[in-house]
Formats: structure tokens, sequence, C-alpha cells
């Protein structure tokens, strides 16, 4: 079981995506408040990190250095409606691994589970 880290400040994609990765077997915690998760993903390890770019109070580029400087092994996956935006750039420059375009599917993100040698159970 792996455990994964979600935040994104449209709780109805928290909770798609947590519903998919634990009907798989996965331990998810969700986040719609992108400072409560910032601090969630600094004081607590997680196996992947799944994290929305356009958030209020604190964009996803922002967020993502300041849990590479805490926890520089962390995996951060940008998830966006605009992946060439400057600000998904910067935040791959920060130390996010990658970058996932909005509409999420199930087959989305099954391959963003495989990308990170993650195991799927089905």
């Amino acid at each position: 079981m792996e455990k994964i880290l979600v935040i994104d400040d449209e709780k109805l994609i928290t909770h798609m995506i947590r519903v998919v990765l634990e009907d798989r077997g996965h331990s998810v915690t969700g986040f719609s408040n992108p400072l409560e998760g910032e601090r969630e993903a600094i004081e607590n390890s997680y196996d992947l990190i799944l994290l929305d770019i356009n958030m209020p109070g604190k964009n996803g580029a922002e967020i993502t250095k300041s849990i590479i400087e805490a926890r520089p092994d962390s995996k951060i996956v940008i998830i966006t409606s605009f992946p060439a935006e400057t600000l998904a750039m910067s935040a791959l420059a920060a130390g996010a691994v990658s970058i996932v375009a909005k509409p999420l599917t199930l087959n989305k993100i099954r391959n963003l589970i495989n990308e990170n040698n993650m195991e799927v159970n089905e």
C-alpha cells in the first residue's frame, strides 16, 4: 500500500482521486486547503504527492519549493488544466517530477501510478 497526498482546492477532484486510489488499495490523504496540505506534506512522509498548481493563498509552485526544501526526496506531480503555463514550469524547476493535465481520468490516474513505480491493485 502506497501513501499518497492530494492537495487541490477543488474538493470534487480531491475526493475523486481519493476514491479511485483507495479503491486500488492505496492510503490517501486529501486537502482542499493548500496551506494545510503543505503543512501535512512537510510534517509527514508520502510516497507520492499530487498537487494542483492554481490555488488561492499559495500556488503549487511555491508549495513544491517548500516541500522539496523540507523533504528533498518527495515525489510531487503537478495536476493542472494548463500544463504549459509558467507556474507549472516553475513547479518542475522547483523539483516536481511531472505534470498531468486535467481533466483527470481513470486512465491518467492509473498511468500516473505506473510511471511512479507504484503498485496498482486491480
